[in-house]
């Protein structure tokens, strides 16, 4: 692949990643931030400027891709320090976990074959991830996180590769999203297709908190309230008031589905990678098998 045909696919590729988190933020979900509101946690500002912080990772991780170049969750430990230098709250941790393997496996003829990539991506990923990976989390420092349980400290995972931190992290529901081939992120998908971005954002997000916990609200907030919160959801599928009760029964009590959140921008992500490969992809090898210098 010649290095400008490159240069504008993971530009395009990194684009999408990045502006998933803004659509994602502009659709007001209960209990979330969003343009139309901030919450003690989470500012819509946080948000973008966290999106604009991971676009020059991704596009990294994409040009790693076609080298199949490791590690490569030093683009998590790097995005994270450099949102801390500009005075970032770097606040979509859960969706760059959940993009690494998709941008760097994106280098595909299409959606379908870029997750299958991304599958195999995420069952080699080694101890040096797991060391950076550690690194990030100790860097932000969130306080609901440490033991994974009685034998295993995120702090202290050096001796395992970043696959087996995830298969014991399965419990929380972005990373068991990720580890199960992008279910409920392409659950929130087929509702875009359904029913247009507007419907679909709001309705898979209940859709995926119905069908699995919020494992945000499972690690600050117990396994009750997560439950909770999931059943209420089921509840409020197609139920507009339902949804508004359950909007302030999470601002109440300082519930906000984060992790949902995170799943629903990967499935943003799905949504409009699918498009940009149905349009462009094939143009893209073509032009690499010819040669050319650019795109025509």
């Amino acid at each position: 692949m010649s290095q400008v045909i490159l240069e504008e696919f993971c530009n395009s590729i990194s684009f999408i990643l990045s502006y998933s988190t803004v659509e994602e933020s502009l659709h007001n979900k209960p209990g979330n931030a969003s343009r139309w509101r901030d919450i003690p946690a989470v500012t819509f500002r946080d948000l973008v400027l966290s999106a604009l912080t991971a676009k020059d990772y991704y596009k990294e991780l994409c040009k790693r891709g076609l080298r199949r170049e490791r590690p490569l969750f030093d683009s998590l430990y790097k995005a994270v320090v450099k949102s801390q230098e500009l005075g970032i709250n770097f606040a979509i941790l859960g969706t760059f976990i959940q993009m690494v393997p998709l941008a760097y496996s994106s280098i595909s003829r299409s959606l379908d074959d870029a997750l299958r990539k991304a599958s195999e991506t995420i069952r080699g990923l080694d101890q040096v991830d797991s060391m950076y990976f550690s690194k990030s989390l100790q860097t932000l420092t969130p306080s609901y996180l440490g033991e994974i349980n009685n034998d295993f400290d995120y702090k202290a995972m050096g001796k395992f590769s970043l696959y087996e931190v995830l298969l014991h992290s399965a419990t929380d529901s972005s990373i068991k999203n990720m580890m199960e081939d992008y279910k409920y992120s392409r659950l929130v998908l087929n509702k875009i297709k359904q029913l247009g971005i507007e419907r679909g954002v709001v309705e898979g997000f209940l859709s995926v908190l119905c069908q699995i916990p919020d494992g945000l609200i499972w690690r600050k907030h117990g396994g009750r309230a997560a439950i909770t919160v999931s059943k209420m959801s089921c509840e409020a599928l197609g139920e507009p008031k339902l949804v508004n009760e359950l909007d302030r029964f999470l601002l109440k009590n300082g519930y906000n589905p984060g992790s949902t959140a995170d799943i629903v921008a990967v499935g943003i992500a799905l949504y409009k990678l699918g498009e940009w490969y149905d349009k462009n992809g094939l143009n893209y090898f073509n032009a690499m098998q010819r040669g050319c210098d650019r795109v025509p």
